[in-house]
């Protein structure tokens, strides 16, 4: 349908609902705008509701003057696997910079600032059928602040998640290779490191 939908009411009828995923039947009604004319609309769809979630990269140079990332590692029941990725969860009625900080450091004991994390991305995921945000940012850490613990993440958060240490380098060839396996988001935070630290430039 083209045109633009303006002056809209939108009324949802919940299917089903969970702690964090309210499935519902949404009713959209108002006006389509194409050139000089406005028509009246009406579009009926099912939509999953989904909280707005996130994930955040810490990079840091190590002795040997070597970028390195920090990712987390942990179970994921929906892949029935284990998976490597940006530490991150859902954002709690909170900026994107304080819930990815949390985050941070409720699963590798990280504590940063959360005005000096810098937010590279802020897109929606699969927006014909989902309703939800996922922001992603980087932080240039200290070395120091690195804490290898094989089972990071709060007890109580039950996130049993270990910190891995990555060189950016090689995980950028082992992406390129197709010898990891990774999700959108942390893939395109991997690129906004290395885009950051000079080791990446993509033109568009």
């Amino acid at each position: 349908m083209g045109g633009e939908v303006i002056g809209c009411s939108i009324t949802d009828k919940t299917v089903s609902k969970t702690k964090y995923v309210n499935h519902v039947f949404r009713r959209v009604t108002g006006f389509v705008r194409t050139e000089n004319t406005a028509e009246p609309v009406e579009m009926n769809t099912e939509v999953i509701i989904l909280p707005d979630g996130g994930q955040i990269i810490p990079y840091f140079k190590d002795k040997k003057g070597r970028w390195k990332i920090v990712l987390v590692s942990q179970y994921r029941p929906a892949i029935k696997g284990k998976t490597v990725e940006g530490a991150g969860g859902r954002l709690d009625d909170e900026s994107a910079e304080i819930a990815l900080a949390r985050e941070l450091e409720e699963e590798t004991g990280i504590k940063v600032k959360p005005n000096l994390i810098k937010m590279v991305s802020h897109e929606y995921s699969g927006p014909s059928i989902i309703s939800a945000s996922v922001f992603g940012g980087i932080i240039k850490i200290n070395a120091h602040a690195v804490k290898n613990k094989k089972n990071a993440g709060k007890k109580s958060e039950n996130e049993r998640t270990q910190v891995e240490v990555f060189d950016l380098i090689d995980i950028l060839k082992k992406h390129e290779d197709n010898k990891i396996m990774l999700d959108l988001l942390t893939s395109r935070l991997i690129d906004e490191v290395a885009k950051a630290v000079g080791l990446l430039v993509k033109k568009y």
